[in-house]
């Protein structure tokens, strides 16, 4: 497959819940693409006047291409995912979670030694005991000529939707 299939792929599957740009930057990398969704849910009593609890949340994909991928690439990748995981969540009483997801495709595989360090790559966060909500971090790598991805414990939650060869019904 190729990178551009893939993109349009990834971009028809967020669409209906993601504002998606191409060619995004972000602490000095660029992405091939970005996307970002708020979901806010309220319920009420009686009328809209009275409110018994609002909840929020946010949830950011960051896709990137490396041509040569290796552990340092991957760990660089890593790192900016985990300012994104400090800086763009906003906690607060009606705050339940931010979710931040990094996709990094690759032309080929990763070496074994790589795939280790992506499996027990781990972030997470809790504000105020988990009531001003959370924030963590998925991680996928997707290989291009395969087709096939690898990804850490929380990346498990989104495999289907970013992985190239399955077809997903959102």
């Amino acid at each position: 497959m190729e990178l551009s299939a893939y993109l349009d792929l990834i971009q028809d599957r967020l669409t209906a819940y993601f504002d998606i740009e191409k060619s995004y930057e972000f602490h000095r990398s660029s992405f091939d693409l970005y996307a970002k969704s708020d979901i806010r849910n309220e319920r009420y009593f009686a009328s809209k006047k009275i409110k018994v609890y609002a909840i929020e949340n946010k949830e950011h994909v960051f896709v990137q291409f490396i041509e040569t991928p290796s552990l340092k690439a991957v760990d660089h990748f890593w790192e900016t995912m985990v300012k994104a995981a400090e800086e763009l969540p906003e906690p607060h009483e009606e705050h339940m979670s931010t979710i931040i997801n990094g996709v990094l495709v690759v032309p080929q595989g990763i070496d074994a030694e790589t795939q280790n360090a992506v499996e027990k790559m781990k972030y997470e966060k809790s504000f105020l005991l988990g009531l001003k909500g959370w924030v963590y971090v998925r991680l996928a790598v997707v290989n291009l000529a395969t087709e096939t991805l690898v990804h850490n414990k929380r990346g498990k939650e989104v495999r289907e939707l970013y992985s190239p060869g399955k077809p997903v019904n959102l």
